[in-house]
Formats: C-alpha cells, sequence, structure tokens
C-alpha cells in the first residue's frame, strides 16, 4: 500500500440530504472521466445504495470512508487502498458537512465534528465543494455559505456549485451574492434536470439494480457538468490538495494454503464494503462468487461462507423457490462449512420470512428464527458491539463497530445458538444482545466493515483452514477404516 497519497482529489458536500450531492458527483465523474480521467470514487458514511451509484459511473468499485466505523488510520488507509491506478478521487459526503454522530476518538477536537463529511475531508486533506440548492433560495445561498465558511477552521471549503437553478437571473444572482458576502467562487450553476431519473424511496436513492434509467441519467448529468461548471478550475483545485503521509503498514504474510471462501453475490445479494473482500484475499482466501438468486448449488469444496448484506423484498419469493440451492447451503452448513450471515445472509438463513404483503415464505432454515419485514420496523444506526461468545470474529470481548439498517423483525426466539454481540449505539446507550452464534456459524444484522481490523479476514480465513484440516483428519480416519 502506498505510503504517500498525493493525487488530487474532491469532496462533494452539501448543507442537508437531498441538496443534490449524489446527482452532483455523478456528473462530475462522468465528465472527468469524458476528459480521459481515471476516477476513483468515495462515499461518506455506510451506505452502499449510492456508493452502486458511483461505481457504476466510474466503472471502479466505490468505497466507503466512515471515520466512526474505521478510525482515522483506516480512512486514510481506505482512500490509499482505493486511489491505486487511479488518476483522481472524488468523495460524495453524507447528511449535511458538518452533520456528525457518534463521539470521536480519544484526544479529538470538539471542532472535529466527529463522523461527519468534515471530519473525512480534514483527515484525507481534501478540498471540498459546497452544494447548494437554487430552486428556492436567492441571497439567503450567500449567508449558508458564509456560515459553512466561519465553521472551516481547516480550509477546506473552496467553492460552490449551485444545483436546480430556476434561471440565469437567479444564477447571477446567488454567484454575485456567494462572491461578495463569503468570499467563495461559484464552480457551476446546473439547471433544474427533469429528465434525470433517480427516484426516492423511503431508505433513499432506488436501488441501481431497479433503475432501468441509470445510465441515461448518469449520461445526462455527466453533460450538465460539462457545460454548466468550470471543469478547469475544478481540476486546478483538485491538484491543490496536499499530499497525505500515512503510517507505515504492518503486512503480515497469509500463511497456509489458501483457502475457498463462498461469497454470495447478486441483485439480492451486493451490499459488501469492497475492502473486506480484497482483505479477505490478501488474508489468504480464494474468494468464488455465487447467486442463491440463479445457481443450482454451491460451488464445490468451499472452505467457509459469507453471505452479505441486501435481500429486497422484490427477491424473496425467487430465492425461497429456489429450493435446489437452499439445499446446497444446508447441507454445507451440516458439513460444518464456517458461515458468517451478514443482515441479507441472516434473512436467507432464517426459517421463514414474513413480506409486507402478508406472505409467509420458507428460507434456508439455518438459523431457527422466524421474520418480518416490515416497514414500521425500521432499525438504523452505528453498533458499538462487544463479541459475546467466542465466534469466528474474535474472542471473547473484542470491540467491533458497525451499521444496523433494515426493516426485520423477530417472531420467535431462536433454540440452540447464543447471541453474538452485546450491543450498544454510537452514544454507548445499551441496545442489549444482537446476533447468533453456534458451531460454525456467526449471524448477524450489524454490518461490518473489516478495514477497522485487519485481523477480522485473518480470523475468518483462521476458521475456515481450521474446518478443513478437521474434515481432513476426519475423511482419513474413516479412509482407514
Amino acid at each position: 500500500m502506498l505510503e504517500e497519497v498525493g493525487i488530487p482529489r474532491l469532496v462533494v458536500a452539501g448543507i442537508s440530504s437531498g441538496s443534490g450531492k449524489t446527482s452532483i458527483t455523478l456528473g462530475l465523474v462522468t465528465a472527468l472521466r469524458a476528459r480521459g480521467r481515471t476516477v476513483q470514487t468515495f462515499k461518506v458514511g455506510p451506505d452502499f445504495i449510492d456508493c452502486a451509484y458511483l461505481a457504476h459511473a466510474s466503472r471502479r468499485p466505490c468505497r466507503n470512508l466512515d471515520s466512526w466505523m474505521l478510525g482515522q488510520a483506516g480512512v486514510r488507509r481506505t482512500l490509499a487502498r482505493g486511489v491505486m491506478s487511479a488518476d483522481c478521487a472524488v468523495v460524495e459526503g453524507v447528511g449535511g458537512l458538518y452533520d456528525g454522530h457518534g463521539r470521536g476518538e480519544a484526544g479529538a477536537s470538539s471542532a472535529a465534528f466527529p463522523g461527519s463529511t468534515a471530519e473525512v475531508a480534514r483527515l484525507i486533506a481534501a478540498p471540498v465543494v459546497l452544494v447548494l440548492d437554487a430552486w428556492y433560495m436567492g441571497e439567503t445561498a450567500a449567508a449558508i455559505a458564509l456560515g459553512i465558511k466561519q465553521l472551516d477552521v481547516s480550509g477546506s471549503v473552496v467553492g460552490v456549485i449551485l444545483n436546480n437553478v430556476p434561471s440565469d437571473y437567479r444564477r447571477r444572482v446567488v454567484e454575485d451574492a456567494v462572491w461578495n458576502m463569503a468570499h467563495l467562487p461559484v464552480l457551476g450553476a446546473l439547471p433544474r434536470l427533469d429528465a434525470v431519473h433517480i427516484p426516492e424511496v423511503r431508505t433513499g436513492l432506488l436501488p441501481l439494480a431497479q433503475n432501468p434509467h441509470v445510465d441515461e441519467a448518469i449520461e445526462l448529468l455527466g453533460r450538465a457538468v460539462q457545460r454548466h461548471c468550470d471543469l478547469d478550475l475544478i481540476e486546478r483545485l483538485m491538484s491543490r490538495a496536499q499530499p497525505l503521509h500515512l503510517a507505515p503498514a504492518r503486512a503480515e504474510a497469509a500463511g497456509g494454503r489458501p483457502v475457498r471462501v463462498g461469497v454470495a453475490f447478486d441483485d439480492a445479494f451486493c451490499f459488501y464494503y469492497a475492502e473486506n473482500l480484497e482483505m479477505l484475499e490478501e488474508a489468504g482466501a480464494e474468494v468464488v462468487t455465487f447467486s442463491p438468486l440463479e445457481d443450482r448449488g454451491l460451488p464445490r469444496d468451499l472452505d467457509a461462507l459469507y453471505l452479505g448484506g441486501g435481500v429486497s423484498e422484490a427477491y424473496v419469493p425467487r430465492l425461497s423457490g429456489n429450493r435446489a440451492f437452499i439445499e446446497s447451503y444446508r447441507r454445507a452448513r451440516s458439513a460444518g462449512i464456517p458461515t458468517y450471515a451478514e443482515c441479507g445472509g441472516v434473512l436467507y438463513s432464517a426459517r421463514s420470512l414474513r413480506t409486507s404483503d402478508g406472505s409467509v415464505h420458507a428460507m434456508a432454515g439455518v438459523i431457527p428464527v422466524d421474520i418480518a419485514l416490515e416497514a414500521g420496523s425500521l432499525h438504523t444506526g452505528y453498533r458499538d458491539v462487544r463479541i459475546a461468545e467466542q465466534c469466528m470474529l474474535g474472542a471473547v470481548g473484542t470491540r467491533l463497530r458497525g451499521h444496523e439498517y433494515h426493516f426485520a423483525r423477530l417472531l420467535s426466539a431462536t433454540e440452540g445458538m447464543s447471541p453474538a454481540y452485546n450491543m450498544h449505539d454510537s452514544d454507548g446507550e445499551p441496545l442489549g444482545c444482537e446476533g447468533w452464534t453456534a458451531e460454525g456459524i456467526t449471524a448477524s444484522l450489524v454490518h461490518l466493515h473489516f478495514g477497522q481490523d485487519p485481523m477480522l479476514a485473518r480470523r475468518i480465513v483462521d476458521a475456515a483452514r481450521s474446518a478443513r484440516q478437521r474434515r481432513e483428519a476426519r475423511s482419513e480416519e474413516l479412509s482407514a477404516v
């Protein structure tokens, strides 16, 4: 991994959700690619859906820069890992620029806004461009820009891009006011683009796989940025990002024969942090993908299974109906294949799943629990967990940080399994027990980013290797009889 990051980079921030950050970022990425740039995208926070759109626009996996889950060193490591072979980096913020959550690391300044886009911009030494929606605003936009700038103790904010500008007259009014009052240049002013279709649902943007207009929308946004933004100036500002020096990473060579880790990956299972799979490979795993939607069975000779996030209600009938694959999954569990099931993997592994229309679908039954998906039972937020029972993720008491976002409600208690975690929210308030663990399986509705602890992936690989050695030893014993 790099020990210094000198790549041109920019953070696209807003004053709130819904200000147009994603649209501006998609347009900027597309416009830069049209100039021949290889663009690496990042998303502040734990979001998967925005990441999918950014990855689609850049043609490279998008990565999450989450200072609460990863810590300061983890954020910088993720940046360095992602920008290899790229020409520049564009980071989409989350919420408002200064909106944070949870407590910062020990010794952090009260002005650091822990967990916020501003904190991430400071950690990666990147300039920030502020997106302002000008549809209902005139000179007030200058007051907002001035307030943002006054709180910007690191001097990161370098300009403004206006979104949803209703007329040339409004653009001139806002542009003059922002420059005269806040002394910030307006780098672009995009008109309202009614032809762009990126619908929002109650959980945020419509998932990428369910949006048939995504390519058209990204192309329109790219053309709009090319036409209405000063790309030459934006690139000059990106190139002003100061080199970021990283602490030398202590690489630990993977030992032993590689293990084959099967990863569920299709439209139903698509919420993974890119680093999770990369770190498994670095720890000595060969990642083998499979589709519970399409395949009739698991790949041969797997040593571990990883079923990640996803499973929209739209896919539940197909998942439940693919009984051949479910039987293959059950056989793997009966054979003692170590399994890590996360969020969507829990839904798939449950005994039954009731969707919002009242239908009940038989699932894999690997975890003896019944679950309902209900719009009114949203569980969301950062989670501070401590391992409650020795498992493939670590010893009892190991502290991990993750994120929860789901509509699952438990309809029954589990039998024969222990809780995986003792869980608190980001402010330290106790939330009780969470997840389940038993021989060879750990399952939880909390998403974990392996970048917070390089040993997480290593422990999963070690568990897979140990289980394989036990199976081989039993096979040898049987052969000797």
